[in-house]
């Protein structure tokens, strides 16, 4: 496996967070573990909330969905499920979108768009883990 450094994207002001990220390319298909940590809070730039780099371009013209999980450890309680995206129109140079489950409208998914980091006296206080697979360009 290859480590690299995920990073999120469209984020407004200063990254409070800290990546981590394994992967392996076999045959073009990536396969890769991200995990995103809140040390401090983050906030994305806007309602598109925050995207996620990928450790190559995935190619591109085509919509990934990847899995993604939430956890709150000292803010909340709970995993939320959601996916992370990247669009048809999109480079492939990025995750667009992460999204998860919320509990209003359904359960509807709902872009993440906001990290507490240590406030309310939290250390860590939400991982993003995201994984999956996709062609590289």
């Amino acid at each position: 496996m290859t480590q690299w450094t995920p990073k999120l994207t469209n984020v407004k002001g200063a990254d409070g967070t800290v990546g981590t990220g394994h992967y392996v390319e076999t045959g073009g298909v990536i396969t890769f573990t991200a995990q995103i940590v809140a040390k401090k809070e983050t906030i994305a730039a806007n309602t598109a909330g925050f995207g996620l780099t990928l450790p190559k371009p995935a190619k591109a013209g085509v919509r990934y969905a990847f899995s993604l999980s939430l956890d709150g450890r000292q803010a909340d309680s709970g995993v939320w499920t959601g996916e992370a995206m990247c669009f048809v129109g999109s480079a492939g140079k990025q995750l667009d979108r992460l999204r998860v489950t919320g509990t209003s409208n359904g359960a509807a998914l709902q872009t993440i768009g906001y990290l507490y980091g240590d406030l309310e006296g939290a250390k860590e206080a939400e991982i993003i883990t995201v994984t999956g697979s996709y062609p590289v360009a």
